[in-house]
């Protein structure tokens, strides 16, 4: 029998090392299988969006699809959600055929969320897989752009794939976001929460550079970029959202320089990229400054085939250009064990 899991039943279930593991387990699988799973599929009108993420996961013996849909603006430089439905994971075992669960809301990750903040927790699990793989292991000076939900979200996980970060850089628009950042994050990470007043002063000395903003336009440049830094960047976005005009250009979160500087390209899927048009991937290929040949796929590094780095020297990009759906899968995978385990859920 199915399960019905409900996110109010899961909170504290799985932690969020737990859901980094899985995550890197799914992505490894679709290094070994990729044509078992596909990319995100995006429908749009208007502010109106519905996705779907679909995956399978042939080590773990589990399939299916992820959905969500919400409303938009774009207003003030930044994409802001206007309405938000709860997110579904449809989950089969792909050995038997038989539905495994349904599980209604993301899981709430992170204590400093209620469920109901809930939405989402699993990107920044997928960026800590990709900078884990990518970032040196002596790692201790964290950039961090944004001071939203995401940002807080990564803040807490790029400190739990390297514990040695002693010092965060905070930066974002408002000096007013910033002070009340550090107020609500200081208490969750060991690290030290410095807020500085210029985007280049996050990124100047820093170890590992993480962008999770909602911004439509370019916050870091490749010139301040020095040798073994590495770049993880999430805003991913599509090109309905251009062609509708709810954008000038396609969005960005870094400049053409960081692509040209960078020697070592990832995205969580770059067919993501073409498909969607992404603008950070996108645009430096179709100028020539790279190719689609030099870019790697994150479930490349996940399986082994390809390593994140060479040397310490290496300037390295993770573009966690959109989740996809083995992660999700193997993320619902092991919740379903937890759940039955502890007897959550209603047999449907």
């Amino acid at each position: 029998m199915a399960l019905l899991i409900k996110d109010s039943e899961i909170v504290g279930l799985v932690s969020v090392d737990e859901a980094i593991a899985a995550i890197h387990e799914g992505y490894r699988d679709q290094g070994e299988m990729p044509a078992f799973s596909a990319p995100r599929l995006r429908i749009q009108h208007q502010d109106r969006r519905l996705s779907v993420h679909t995956g399978g996961c042939h080590q773990l013996g589990v399939s299916g699809a992820f959905l969500h849909a919400e409303r938009f603006t774009y207003l003030g430089g930044a994409q802001q959600y206007t309405h938000i439905g709860k997110r579904v994971y449809v989950t089969y075992n792909c050995d038997t055929a038989e539905l495994m669960a349904l599980i209604v809301g993301s899981p709430s990750l992170f204590s400093f969320e209620t469920v109901d903040e809930a939405m989402g927790t699993e990107t920044p699990c997928t960026s800590a897989v990709g900078t884990d793989l990518m970032a040196r292991q002596n790692a201790r000076i964290l950039g961090l752009y944004g001071t939203g939900r995401q940002a807080r979200r990564h803040l807490v996980t790029m400190c739990a794939i390297r514990p040695a970060i002693d010092e965060v850089r905070i930066y974002s628009r408002s000096n007013q976001n910033r002070a009340a950042f550090v107020d609500r994050m200081q208490p969750h990470v060991s690290a030290r929460l410095v807020v500085v007043d210029t985007a280049e002063a996050a990124a100047r000395g820093a170890d590992i550079i993480c962008l999770a903003t909602g911004s439509n336009t370019p916050v870091l440049h490749g010139e301040w970029l020095v040798p073994g830094q590495h770049v993880t960047s999430i805003v991913g976005s599509n090109k309905a959202v251009f062609q509708q005009g709810l954008v000038a250009e396609p969005r960005r979160e870094f400049d053409d320089e960081v692509i040209r500087r960078s020697n070592r390209i990832v995205a969580t899927l770059k067919d993501q990229a073409i498909q969607d048009e992404q603008g950070d991937l996108f645009q430096p290929v179709h100028n020539g400054l790279t190719s689609w040949d030099a870019i790697i796929d994150l479930g490349q590094l996940a399986s082994g085939k390809i390593m994140g780095r060479e040397n310490d020297r290496e300037i390295t990009l993770f573009k966690q250009n959109s989740d996809q759906g083995v992660g999700y899968m193997a993320l619902a995978n092991l919740i379903v064990k937890k759940a039955r385990a502890a007897g959550i859920g209603i047999e449907i």
